[in-house]
């Protein structure tokens, strides 16, 4: 009887597993919302970060490493981004989102990153071999990356392949026409500079086609020096930028500081859903980028 009833919830549990929601775990939102878009109802999705993070530091926690245990899809940044955490993640996950498999996928690896560096030396701060890791902060590339997570949905969910590639092409066309409108409405901003804090913004800037003057940090991800902070003051006489841009998990001494010596404006954008109360998708993030930046 034993027996009988042990091989029947065995039988149970393979029938539920067999008809149980992909588990989808986004490295970022702005990943955790794309494959909301694309999976639907179809899914499960979370996010091992929140849009108040830095990206680049997370405490690997033991309530995220029973989520990548049950993980069949982890969606990141990639290029270095979470190089700092993403690895020890992985060690505790199992072996379908590991490197190599179809439940592992890094955006970055399929689109095209700009500012690869030309020299690989730590003394020159934080700096990604692979490029800028900022990816999601081009539309263009958020096409692809939709793509891409489609294309592994319907590989780990052959039976609702079909839904997935619906889905694409109902997000595609929204996306199509919101770009569009983000082209015309940020007309205006073509030409104009900003100073930044961090190179978080370097895929936007280039979309839209304004020119970074140079940035609060001497050498990405260490804190500016009093004798840098004086030079970015004397470039800011000298042209004066449209702001100064930042995201919301970045330190608001060097800043502050800028803008009480030059009055110039600091403009904290949302960077990924979540950065404010406005950004709650893809959509609204990019909405209200553009708008602050033209307000």
């Amino acid at each position: 009887m034993k027996i009988i009833t042990a091989l029947a919830f065995i039988f149970a549990l393979s029938i539920n597993t067999a008809h149980a929601k992909p588990f989808v775990l986004a490295c970022e939102p702005e990943w955790e919302s794309l494959a909301m878009e694309i999976g639907g109802d179809l899914i499960k999705v979370d996010s091992a970060t929140h849009g108040q993070q830095n990206p680049h530091f997370i405490r690997v926690k033991p309530s995220l490493m029973s989520k990548i245990r049950r993980t069949d899809l982890i969606v990141c940044s990639g290029a270095d981004l979470e190089v700092g955490w993403l690895p020890l993640l992985l060690r505790n996950g199992n072996k379908g989102v590991q490197v190599g498999q179809p439940g592992h996928l890094l955006i970055s690896d399929y689109v095209t990153n700009i500012e690869i560096p030309d020299v690989l030396d730590r003394s020159l701060g934080d700096i990604h071999p692979q490029g800028n890791p900022h990816v999601h902060l081009d539309p263009q590339i958020i096409i692809e990356a939709a793509a891409l997570i489609e294309a592994r949905l319907s590989i780990l969910d052959p039976n609702n392949a079909e839904i997935y590639k619906s889905n694409l092409k109902s997000f595609n066309a929204r996306w199509a026409t919101a770009l569009q409108n983000w082209i015309i409405a940020a007309e205006s901003l073509k030409g104009k500079s900003v100073i930044t804090h961090h190179k978080s913004f370097s895929y936007l800037l280039k979309f839209l086609g304004m020119n970074t003057l140079t940035s609060l940090e001497e050498r990405p991800g260490i804190p500016p020096s009093a004798r840098h902070l004086a030079k970015v003051v004397s470039v800011i006489e000298k042209t004066p930028p449209l702001a100064v841009i930042t995201a919301p998990y970045d330190p608001d001494g060097p800043n502050e500081w800028v803008a009480k010596k030059t009055n110039v404006r600091v403009i904290t954008l949302p960077y990924t859903i979540g950065g404010s109360s406005e950004a709650t998708d893809l959509f609204t993030l990019y909405d209200q980028t553009i708008e602050l930046l033209l307000n």
